[in-house]
């Protein structure tokens, strides 16, 4: 299948030239049309044992495709109107999924193929973000509700914390190595840590300026990286010294959610642009894959073991795959050293 430009723009506090740009392959998307053209598939995220999981948001369902075979599993979700929003999968390959309108958290167990549903304490939580920590509890974030949620799978039991700065919209939930988790706070203008062990919150204002920021993901040296959505950037935050980078982006329309992939590259999918974006941290630079066909609108994105960077599109409906190993590398040979701004205030 034939991919549209594939470019570089370097993500600097100023711009620099680079040696040499990356060609771009005739083969680097493959797309699955649904036989739903409606279905609308949303959240996704790729399994230990390299299926890839995804939600399909108008048609009530969980889907799981197999790359190897091509084959494609739909199961009916067992609330018949869910509004599933999140998807995570833990380490025993159990699908777990946010459902905003049963305002409950639904599993899926593929060894057994069954679903279960459990109801949150507080009404009208508004679960949206959800995560499978390291330790087997599942969190969810309650969008409108200022809570956060952990569920415990073996006792069946929830626990609630109020997060204590009202009216937050937090969203897009990432645990580091030591089991902290982070999000951001959109309405809040905040990026936040909750730290399981002790029970308690901690956040650091952006700016003055509401940024409304998206997305959160840790890297494998503890860094959080999040998006300045007014600004169009992406910012890498120290939590050891409290500090801030920032890295423009290039001009788009909007993103829609973050991921981390291999050699802690960082992945943006904007659905407006109907691209796929990578920032590469070694060099500062960024590529980005226009996504044939130019409507698509992608909404979610995933990378599996082999480095394959998955995406659902909503019009018509389809799972797409452009495997970055393709791509090729992003390197520089020109350096710079300079101290960006400080972007929390204390």
């Amino acid at each position: 299948m034939r991919v549209f430009a594939c470019s570089l723009f370097s993500a600097g506090v100023f711009v620099l030239s680079f040696a040499s740009l990356l060609s771009a392959s005739d083969d680097l998307f493959t797309e699955y049309p649904l036989a739903r053209k409606d279905a609308y598939p949303t959240a996704v995220t790729a399994g230990q044992d390299g299926s890839i999981w995804f939600l399909e948001f108008t048609a009530n369902k969980l889907a799981r495709f197999d790359p190897e075979s091509g084959e494609l599993n739909e199961y009916p979700i067992p609330s018949s109107k869910s509004d599933s929003s999140e998807i995570t999968i833990d380490r025993k390959g159990v699908v777990w999924f946010s459902e905003q309108d049963t305002n409950a958290i639904g599993m899926y167990d593929p060894s057994t193929g069954k679903f279960a549903e459990y109801i949150l304490p507080t009404r009208k939580t508004r679960p949206v973000s959800i995560l499978a920590a390291k330790d087997g509890k599942i969190w969810t974030l309650g969008w409108n509700s200022d809570l956060l949620v952990s569920f415990e799978p073996k006792s069946g039991k929830f626990k609630e914390y109020t997060i204590p700065w009202a009216n937050s919209n937090s969203y897009d939930l990432a645990e580091d190595a030591d089991g902290k988790l982070w999000f951001v706070q959109r309405a809040n203008n905040s990026l936040s840590m909750f730290d399981p062990d002790v029970g308690k919150f901690r956040r650091w204002r952006i700016s003055k300026q509401n940024q409304s920021p998206l997305g959160t993901v840790v890297d494998s040296k503890g860094y959080v990286w999040y998006i300045r959505m007014i600004d169009n950037q992406l910012v890498r935050f120290n939590p050891k010294t409290e500090s801030s980078t920032p890295y423009m982006l290039p001009k788009n329309k909007g993103t829609q959610q973050i991921k981390l992939g291999p050699n802690d590259d960082i992945w943006l999918v904007q659905s407006t642009d109907n691209r796929l974006v990578r920032f590469n941290q070694e060099t500062g630079l960024t590529q980005k894959f226009n996504i044939p066909g130019g409507k698509g609108k992608p909404n979610s994105l995933a990378i599996d073991r082999k480095s394959q960077v998955w995406f659902t599109e909503s019009f018509p409906a389809k799972l797409g795959m452009l495997d970055s190993k393709l791509a090729g590398e992003l390197k520089s040979s020109l350096k710079a050293t300079f101290k960006p701004e400080d972007l929390f205030k204390k």
